[in-house]
């Protein structure tokens, strides 16, 4: 039997060079609508303001938030409070200022994650106890470095004032990489030692050297009115375990203290203490917690220098920075100091009892 002639195409394209045996696949299909262009959301930096106590809504703690909400598009202000108080903040900042109860920072997984247990009941028993005895300076201090290691971005004190707003415009686009404080003129030598070691009551308070075998590192002074974090930085978690862990050896939490000991006296300075004294020790406490992160971040990597990213820090004499005499707004009237980084001066303000 013969074979067969083998199977065949006939080659179109000798009179349609054009010819392309896959147009089939296209015909008679209609072309999907076109979708409209989206352009990414712009990013947006958070900016925190704390509020511990059950104080009114006034100018000393909405004014600012509320400027900075109106004037700067590339922010997004978050205002915590006390749960009950949230409403009230919430009529008196308006649409723009996010108000939230700070039990959503202290119920977050990720913060209880970090903590543990033992910890966030040491936690409990520290804001009680600053709560009975009108401790909200502190009591904010240490919520601040929870929601700054929880969701990153600035914090900055209630009664601070946007002076240069270029300069601060570019303090939102390109924010620190690592957290960042205020670096004052003054050095000081930080004892890291934990404090259960600690056997003088002015080593412990002020984190001095106590021993000629202790080490100690050197570090600018600092204070607490403005800082900044990247979301979730370990640094920030260090620095919440190391406040919390010195409250405990300071007597504000945890075991109760022996009829004597040094906890004792200084809770009990702590308790009967005239305001500024109570406002002196839980400053100590807050700047020893930074130091005590900053510390460790060293240890973990060399590169870092906080006498390098932290930033500078003026003083304000009548509207002017005394160290250039260069005249700032009418709202530095008011003011104590000046952060160039950031074009803001912080004003006189009290929170301790309201």
């Amino acid at each position: 039997m013969p074979r067969s002639k083998p199977f065949s195409i006939p080659d179109l394209r000798k009179d349609n060079p054009s010819f392309n045996p896959f147009d089939v696949l296209q015909r008679d299909v209609e072309e999907p609508e076109s979708q409209p262009v989206r352009s990414p959301a712009p990013h947006k930096t958070p900016l925190h303001f704390v509020w511990y106590g059950t104080g009114k809504p006034n100018d000393a703690n909405t004014k600012t938030p509320k400027a900075l909400a109106a004037n700067f598009a590339s922010a997004t202000v978050y205002f915590w409070c006390m749960p009950q108080m949230a409403p009230e903040f919430e009529k008196a900042l308006g649409k723009r200022v996010k108000v939230h109860g700070l039990d959503e920072v202290l119920e977050a997984p990720a913060v209880r994650k970090e903590l543990g247990a033992m910890m966030m009941d040491r936690l409990d028993q520290l804001l009680d106890f600053y709560l009975a005895n009108k401790g909200y300076a502190p009591a904010k201090d240490i919520l601040t470095f929870l929601t700054l290691a929880l969701n990153g971005g600035y914090f900055f004190d209630a009664n601070c004032v946007i002076e240069v707003p270029k300069q601060f415009e570019k303090a939102l686009a390109r924010p620190p990489a690592v957290p960042t404080f205020l670096k004052l003129g003054d050095m000081l030598s930080f004892n890291d030692r934990h404090p259960s070691f600690m056997k003088s009551d002015l080593a412990l308070q002020m984190g001095m050297e106590e021993e000629d075998t202790d080490t100690v590192t050197p570090f600018n002074g600092t204070d607490m009115w403005a800082m900044y974090a990247p979301p979730r930085h370990r640094m920030m978690w260090t620095i919440a375990r190391h406040y919390i862990s010195r409250a405990e050896a300071f007597g504000f939490c945890g075991a109760t203290a022996r009829t004597g000991s040094m906890r004792e006296e200084i809770r009990d300075y702590f308790i009967n203490g005239l305001g500024q004294q109570k406002r002196t020790l839980a400053g100590a406490l807050g700047i020893q917690s930074i130091f005590a992160g900053m510390a460790e971040h060293k240890v973990r990597h060399a590169q870092y220098k906080p006498e390098d990213v932290n930033w500078e820090v003026a003083s304000v004499k009548n509207g002017a920075i005394e160290s250039t005499g260069v005249a700032l707004s009418p709202a530095s009237a008011n003011a104590d100091y000046w952060v160039k980084d950031l074009g803001l001066t912080k004003g006189h303000g009290d929170s301790w009892t309201k």
